[in-house]
């Protein structure tokens, strides 16, 4: 081998012996590059996760919220009710009192979170397990309804004792009365109607029990606030008819020579 060729081949063997680290050293760098975008993504990952998750936190707050002031107002006008009995007033308020206060403890837990599956299951028992404003909600309304007509049947009950006696004494003073009479009975049995139809509401949203996902629960559930509904509808149409019969009574009282004026105002 020349001398030349010698430095030649020596020049070459340096050069190689100069790019392996070169090249190691690319590939070291290529691999932290990859592993840093792999952290990257991987951190990115668990930012959105726990962005997702404190949404839903909050949403389920709100939602808890929601729930609470609306059985709260129902807890108000169920201690108002005046004709439905102590038993079933308590049953009721008892009732809400246990549903505000176990959204209360659901609350705290779903705050309290940092399982994506746990945390999706508590916001799904909200409407699952504690039936508010398909069940409580409801029931409780169907209940201060039909309070509130039997009161008024209570109401018109009075008032047509009255209307009967001046009825009495303008036939006892010669008028003729068949039509204001006919219109007391009817009265009379539309109150009757009413109240049997608000005792039947109360009784048909009584046992009502939340579903927890059960189908044949939900369907029966469903059926009786159905049932319910129609007899708080029932009973109003039969307390609106009741209030045109006064007015037939009170205008046929107003031609006739008696002794006293009818006088009444009802609403």
């Amino acid at each position: 081998m020349t001398l030349k060729q010698f430095i030649v081949r020596a020049a070459l063997l340096l050069g190689l012996v100069t790019l392996v680290p070169a090249l190691a050293l690319a590939q070291t760098s290529a691999t932290a590059g990859a592993a840093a975008g792999a952290s990257v993504t991987t951190s990115a990952a668990v930012a959105n996760l726990t962005a997702a998750e404190t949404k839903a936190q909050t949403r389920g707050d709100t939602e808890i919220d929601r729930r609470t002031a609306a059985l709260t107002d129902l807890n108000t006008r169920v201690q108002a009710m005046q004709k439905v009995t102590d038993t079933f007033k308590q049953s009721l308020s008892a009732t809400v009192s246990s549903v505000i206060s176990a959204l209360s403890t659901l609350k705290t837990k779903i705050d309290a979170d940092t399982d994506a599956a746990t945390l999706k299951t508590d916001l799904k028992s909200i409407t699952d397990s504690y039936r508010v404003f398909a069940l409580v909600l409801p029931q409780g309304r169907i209940a201060a309804a039909a309070d509130r007509e039997v009161t008024l049947v209570s109401m018109m009950s009075t008032l047509g004792a009255k209307l009967q006696a001046r009825v009495q004494a303008a036939g006892q003073a010669g008028n003729d009365v068949t039509a204001p009479t006919a219109a007391l009975t009817d009265m009379a049995s539309k109150l009757q109607d009413a109240q049997t139809q608000a005792e039947a509401a109360v009784s048909a949203s009584a046992a009502l029990t939340p579903d927890n996902g059960n189908a044949t629960q939900m369907a029966s559930n469903t059926a009786a606030l159905k049932t319910a509904r129609g007899d708080i509808k029932t009973a109003q149409a039969d307390l609106v008819a009741a209030r045109k019969d006064i007015d037939t009574v009170v205008a046929a009282l107003k031609t006739m020579k008696t002794s006293t004026t009818a006088s009444t105002t009802a609403q």
